[in-house]
């Protein structure tokens, strides 16, 4: 049976087996965050607390990602994935146990989901790295596109569980059966990983030491144009209009009237759908003009999504919106890592995620940290639209500016690792 071409790299065993890994552990994670914040709501009645929560789950990716670069770089990759996949279940499962004994508290759940985090953000440096060396040279833009695909895709499978129980959280040990399935989802993702049977590392011998090796990926970024501009756009673009995870759970109880978790895990649901099918078409789409004119597009809906989310009181257009900023945002970042990796040798690939994923996650720590404050102060909705309004006025600038985004959009853009 013939594989169609816009699903070519799984063709590789291997690769279908590091893309079940991610798409069930990204819906770990997402079970995990989505049920654990609207908890900390519910107990606290504060934005500023879920917050506290997100920051804490998204922190590591700014303390620990450029280490876990570096050992993406030098140790083997399907053995550090399949090692922080189990740590990451480890602590879920803690929390889980937690809750069924009736002590779960905000404190702990910072710390567990900081834990979390920290496994988290190392295995995606390994795990984007790896990839490249499963799919042979011809298929490795799509595989890379299609293992980008999954990182807000996987939401889907995460929402789907809260939406057939219906079950209210924050009652009783309610609680405890999402973080139950979250640890099971995180089960068969370690039992995927280590089927894999590649074996692969970044460098063969190590010529400098740890900090020397993290310096050389810094610098490697920010020297080599056709990278560090595609790092710094995703930079702005996290910090500007995908720090929305500490509003969301306020934004449907107090502008949307929700009493319950099913209207958030409904937006959530879209949102994944979304991403899910962008990055899907993403995937089919092979000619440079096509992927250039992919990213103008996404960045401008990325901007006006959040806007028009803001602005609505009505729950069928929020949940369009939601779609939209679904569709937009993830096939935006699904480029963007792809034009990077293409553009890095493979001894560089590890670092360059890593810092990739820093300028992403470690921003957006800091971002809903304030946000959730915010919220608290402005409402949710006024967040949203001056976030929206500001990244459209940033991306449009950059655009107009930068001459690797004009080649880009119009199609040229060379990869030269």
């Amino acid at each position: 049976m013939s594989i169609p071409p816009h699903l070519a790299a799984f063709g590789s065993r291997d690769f279908r087996y590091i893309w079940g890994a991610n798409a069930l552990g990204g819906a770990s994670t997402w079970t995990f965050l989505i049920a654990s914040q609207w908890y900390v709501l519910s107990e606290s009645d504060k934005s500023v607390f879920v917050g506290l929560f997100t920051f804490a789950s998204m922190l590591p990716y700014l303390i620990v990602s450029p280490i876990g670069g570096i050992l993406a770089d030098r140790t083997e990759r399907k053995k550090l994935t399949a090692i922080t996949q189990a740590g990451i279940t480890i602590a879920i499962a803690v929390s889980a146990v937690l809750s069924f004994l009736g002590v779960l508290s905000l404190w702990q759940l910072c710390i567990l989901a900081f834990a979390a985090g920290c496994f988290r953000a190392t295995q995606e440096s390994a795990l984007v790295a790896l990839v490249t060396n499963v799919v042979p040279e011809k298929t490795l833009l799509n595989a890379i596109t299609l293992n980008a695909a999954t990182r807000h895709g996987s939401r889907v499978i995460g929402m789907g569980l809260l939406l057939m129980t219906r079950a209210p959280l924050g009652e009783g040990l309610d609680i405890t059966q999402f973080l139950i399935a979250s640890g099971l989802l995180g089960t068969i993702s370690l039992i995927l990983i280590v089927r894999v049977r590649k074996k692969s590392i970044g460098e063969s011998f190590v010529q400098t030491g740890l900090v020397r090796g993290m310096i050389n990926g810094v610098k490697f970024i920010y020297t080599k144009h056709e990278v560090g501009i595609f790092i710094i756009l995703v930079a702005f673009h996290c910090a500007l209009v995908m720090s929305f995870d500490s509003i969301l759970p306020v934004l449907t109880r107090d502008t949307l009237g929700s009493e319950d978790e099913f209207l958030l895990a409904l937006l959530v649901l879209s949102f994944g759908g979304g991403a899910a099918i962008g990055t899907f078409l993403l995937a089919g789409v092979r000619s440079e003009s096509g992927k250039g004119r992919m990213l103008l597009i996404t960045g401008l809906v990325s901007s006006i999504s959040p806007i028009g989310l803001g602005l609505s009181s009505d729950a069928s257009i929020s949940f369009i919106a939601s779609f939209l900023m679904g569709a937009s945002q993830s096939t935006f970042m699904a480029l963007t890592i792809t034009y990077v990796q293409l553009a890095t040798p493979d001894q560089y690939r590890g670092r360059v995620s890593s810092l990739y994923i820093l300028h992403a996650g470690g921003i957006m720590a800091f971002a809903n940290l304030g946000y959730g404050k915010l919220a608290d102060t402005f409402t949710a909705p006024i967040v949203l639209v001056i976030t929206g309004a500001v990244f459209l006025l940033v991306f449009s600038s950059m655009g107009v500016w930068d001459k690797v985004l004009k080649r880009t959009f119009a199609g040229n853009y060379q990869a030269v690792p």
